[in-house]
């Protein structure tokens, strides 16, 4: 998208001395341009009419920075047949051509003006923009649902500059409303489960309801979890994801056959509480067993930097109503 005034050519004015405000007037004060038609192109270029007041905005300072700036010399090297080039001209004074763009960045409102005007524009741009942050081989169909997810937000909500300048903070509203609405353009995975829903009942084996006992140590809570043959207290944390296990235990689940290259998803990268960024092999296991309740379709991530096990909210999302009861130390699960 061209960011300056316009791409296409203008057709000069005859030269007459009218010095008025509705002209462009060269450097030495000859009437070279209408003031209202270098405007009206502008607009043209940004896909938009003269009710758009920031668009409008935008096309008046930059029409104003052409008034007595070129000579008339310098017009007539981008002119032929009565028509001059004002793309060249612009490209040929850097200083000017910043000047130009000034106009256009300094209204705040970049990105929206794009989305409004150059949707194709702005969901390429948005793609390469995640590719060029990650050495990871991203599907292009979930790049282009999420940044069209995107362009849909900013479009609908009139997002301007400064607030898409929080995404980078990953705590902002902004982050978790379109990570939320739009999925994890970096994930493989389906986008976020908005809600539980009553397929996720078949992947739990069970009674209605179930009550249990949970272990509290220095504000820290831990449940029984069963995988195989082995019965371990696991850290209760609802800010994690998936299961997380260590490597050691990963080594018990292949020889029970637990883990296997079947079940293998691949590699993940998961936030760990301190901030760090953990590189995680990751598995879909089955037979989870956690009070008297068996749960299948579980996503397990192994880390080969700690020895913690954490059990995240993958399997509490199977249920559709879970309780933590601190006055008894109890944790109600409910299919």
């Amino acid at each position: 998208m061209t960011k300056y005034l316009i791409c296409c050519l203008l057709i000069i004015m005859a030269g007459q001395s009218f010095g008025q405000a509705e002209f462009i007037l060269t450097k030495e004060g000859r009437s070279i341009l209408k003031r209202r038609q270098l405007i009206a192109s502008c607009l043209k270029t940004l896909h938009k009419d003269k009710t758009d007041k920031t668009a409008v905005s935008i096309c008046e300072c930059q029409t104003d920075k052409f008034n007595g700036h070129f000579t008339n010399k310098q017009y007539k090297k981008h002119s032929s047949n009565g028509i001059i080039n004002l793309s060249g001209l612009v490209a040929e004074d850097s200083l000017f051509e910043k000047e130009i763009q000034k106009c256009y960045t300094n209204s705040g409102k970049t990105l929206l003006l794009q989305a409004e005007g150059f949707e194709s524009e702005f969901v390429s741009n948005c793609i390469k923009s995640i590719q060029n942050n990650t050495e990871k081989k991203l599907d292009i169909n979930r790049l282009t649902t999420f940044c069209t997810c995107q362009l849909n937000l900013v479009k609908t909500k009139k997002i301007s500059d400064a607030e898409m300048e929080t995404l980078s903070n990953p705590n902002s509203l902004l982050f978790y409303e379109i990570m939320y609405k739009c999925g994890d353009p970096f994930s493989n995975e389906e986008p976020f489960d908005k809600n539980w829903n009553r397929n996720l009942e078949k992947d739990i084996i069970g009674p209605l309801t179930d009550t249990i006992n949970i272990l509290t140590l220095n504000g820290l809570t831990y449940v029984k979890v069963k995988t195989g043959i082995t019965t371990q207290f696991w850290l209760f944390d609802t800010g994690a994801s998936d299961l997380l296990i260590n490597k050691e235990m990963e080594k018990d689940l292949k020889i029970q056959n637990i883990i296997t290259d079947a079940n293998y998803l691949g590699i993940g990268e998961y936030e760990m509480a301190n901030g760090m960024i953990d590189t995680c092999r990751r598995y879909r296991i089955n037979n989870i067993q956690i009070g008297k309740f068996s749960v299948n379709n579980i996503v397990v991530a192994v880390t080969d930097k700690g020895k913690r096990i954490i059990v995240g909210k993958g399997l509490l999302n199977k249920f559709s109503n879970w309780v933590l009861n601190n006055r008894d130390n109890t944790l109600i699960l409910t299919k």
